[in-house]
């Protein structure tokens, strides 16, 4: 069985914009994963190893919800998960506004219902620059932090997807279903 998660795709724009990020952030740490630009995502559920099937009945569960209307997320500025200074993971932070903590709420709701684990982590919205830090300096402590690692970025969203995993592939991710939010369709 493949493994499967359910996210928010973010915009060729931002995408581009969080290629410099990249470019930027390799001067000063090296990391031993870079998320491929094709793979810059906003993750609302984990689902784990899944078979088509049960891809499928949450498909049509998601589908038969009234979803908020389309609405804005902020992307950015960086922000990190472990050492400020040696970051395991570096990322663009997300606001969370409230249709995005609604949305994730009721994927969670319908994924508990199907048998789906829980996640029992505060959630923390992102978008994952890279990770599993090998060394060097973070820009985020440098003396003069660039301003690049600041930015912020507006996308609109209006969408939600399945994605399945495939791990040996440089782009790992595939939609395999979109879900439009209200007034979308």
């Amino acid at each position: 069985m493949s493994h499967y998660f359910i996210g928010i795709r973010v915009s060729e724009q931002i995408k581009d914009s969080l290629i410099q990020w990249q470019k930027k952030l390799a001067e000063s740490l090296e990391y031993k994963v870079w998320t491929s630009p094709e793979d810059f995502h906003i993750t609302l559920k984990f689902l784990g190893s899944a078979s088509e099937k049960d891809v499928e009945t949450y498909k049509k569960k998601l589908e038969e919800q009234h979803w908020p209307h389309p609405f804005c997320l902020q992307i950015g500025p960086a922000g990190y998960f472990g050492n400020k200074e040696q970051p395991r993971v570096f990322y663009a932070d997300v606001t969370k506004e409230a249709p995005l903590m609604e949305i994730k709420e009721k994927v969670e709701e319908i994924g508990e219902a199907l048998g789906f684990q829980k996640e029992k982590r505060n959630y923390h919205p992102h978008v994952t620059i890279a990770k599993k830090n090998l060394g060097g300096e973070s820009p985020l402590v440098a003396t003069g932090e660039p301003s690049i690692f600041q930015d912020t970025f507006e996308l609109k969203v209006s969408s939600f997807s399945i994605f399945q995993i495939h791990p040996k592939r440089f782009n790992k991710y595939e939609v395999v279903s979109d879900i439009p939010l209200k007034g979308e369709r």
